[in-house]
């Protein structure tokens, strides 16, 4: 953790080859609880300094203070081969490309944290303020959604959902406040907030099709990283948490069985049973005393090599003209803090990940945002799930889903590590140690 806590013996330290010391390897209307349809690196936050001070009285180099990694990663990412960006929206310059444009455009619309308006049911306002455990509670003056001021008047089925999901949010914010004010690390943190948070998004929005897979352990496939320009040294890291489509949902695990032994490595991973898996979005978590800009150099590294990966998928099945709908969701967690990403491939195969927006577990509404924010996240990945290869709507249905099931089908082109572009645009064929352009 930046070099300044000792691991938890339940989580695997992340010391990979070539990193820097210092460096961690690591919904519908009328419902109070529904969605609408309707975030880069920071300020650097580490202690550490650069690699050659100054000797004192002579401006001579010594090596007794080491290169800042946020300095180092935020540089090396974006030379690398291929270049990942990472960087706030407002100021971003976005892709000429209009179809890509407009699709990010949509998604952050969609998406960020800031466009969200009413997630605390009305009805759930007078149990939170009175409930002394949980102490005082302020709200925004966008935080309520409409719905009948008093739980009573709510119908039964209504109303047990929500006094349920209330129970849950209330012990998320306790025990992310515990984590606070007794220092815990980063393994809590992941164990009592994170992961019950998105799981309690799934609950209310997945229907069994995706689920919380924590991948803390497991290396991204060497062939989906950058690589390092002036080293070629290959830029891996790791991220704690992703979104998985499940194996278990019926249609899904026909799916992933039509696929054929050459085809069944779907996601960038190495582990056996991930490869198998499509993956959606990514979480790294750090605690409070976390560094921020550590946990955005790892998600865009997982992220980078996810959407390379898709990006080949594409390929192989002739649909690389559908790329410009491969964008994704991602966050950092540093302790209470969410901050929300968007990221997506630009036409030459660089990666651009942006920040967006961010929410907070400090307060009962607080933890009632993120969920709202998960759950349209959910939402995001299933689109068009369900409408089949006609819907064409989506991340599933105008991305990913056409493409799983044009290489289950067998339709297939020549195989190769090779980024998303239109036809005529420059793409980054990605080869073992450097990348390439060339025009399609």
């Amino acid at each position: 953790m930046a070099g300044r806590r000792q691991p938890s013996p339940e989580k695997r330290q992340r010391v990979e080859e070539g990193i820097m010391p210092g460096e961690s390897a690591s919904i519908f209307s009328g419902h109070p609880l529904d969605l609408g349809q309707h975030n880069t690196f920071s300020p650097l936050g580490s202690h550490v300094g650069s690699r050659w001070g100054s000797r004192p009285g002579t401006g001579a180099s010594s090596p007794r203070r080491g290169i800042s990694p946020s300095r180092e990663t935020i540089a090396t990412l974006k030379d690398a081969l291929p270049p990942i960006q990472t960087e706030p929206f407002d100021g971003a310059q976005l892709p000429v490309n209009r179809a890509i444009r407009d699709k990010v455009m949509a998604a952050m619309e969609r998406l960020e944290p800031g466009r969200v308006d009413g997630w605390v049911p009305r009805c759930l306002q007078e149990a939170i303020i009175s409930d002394n455990a949980l102490g005082v509670q302020t709200f925004d003056r966008h935080a309520f959604i409409d719905s009948p001021r008093n739980l009573s008047e709510c119908d039964l089925p209504l109303r047990e959902e929500l006094q349920y999901t209330l129970k849950k949010v209330k012990q998320i914010y306790q025990r992310a406040r515990t984590c606070k004010t007794r220092g815990r690390d980063e393994n809590a943190w992941c164990q009592v907030v994170i992961q019950p948070l998105v799981e309690l998004a799934l609950e209310l929005a997945g229907n069994g099709k995706l689920l919380l897979q924590s991948v803390q352990t497991q290396a991204i496939e060497p062939g989906y990283l950058s690589t390092d320009s002036k080293t070629g040294r290959r830029l891996d890291q790791k991220a704690d948490f992703t979104l998985s489509y499940s194996h278990e949902a019926s249609d899904l695990a026909a799916l992933y069985a039509r696929l054929p032994p050459r085809n069944s490595a779907v996601s960038h991973v190495s582990d056996a049973f991930t490869k198998t898996t499509a993956l959606f979005s990514g979480i790294e978590a750090k605690p409070a005393d976390g560094d921020k800009s550590e946990a955005e150099y790892q998600i865009s590294i997982w992220m980078g090599a996810s959407l390379l990966k898709k990006a080949e998928l594409a390929r192989m099945a002739g649909l690389s003209d559908i790329t410009s709908a491969l964008i994704e969701p991602a966050f950092v967690v540093v302790g209470h803090e969410w901050y929300f990403y968007l990221v997506y491939l630009q036409p030459t195969g660089a990666v651009h990940v942006l920040e967006h927006g961010s929410c907070s577990t400090n307060s009962v509404s607080g933890v009632f945002k993120i969920l709202r924010v998960l759950r349209n996240v959910v939402e995001y990945g299933l689109e068009g799930f369900e409408g089949g290869l006609e819907a064409k709507v989506g991340y599933w249905g105008g991305f990913l889903g056409p493409v799983l099931e044009k290489l289950a089908a067998g339709e297939e082109r020549a195989t190769g590590n090779v980024s998303a572009a239109t036809p005529g645009d420059e793409v980054t064929w990605i080869g073992s140690t450097a990348a390439s352009h060339v025009t399609i």
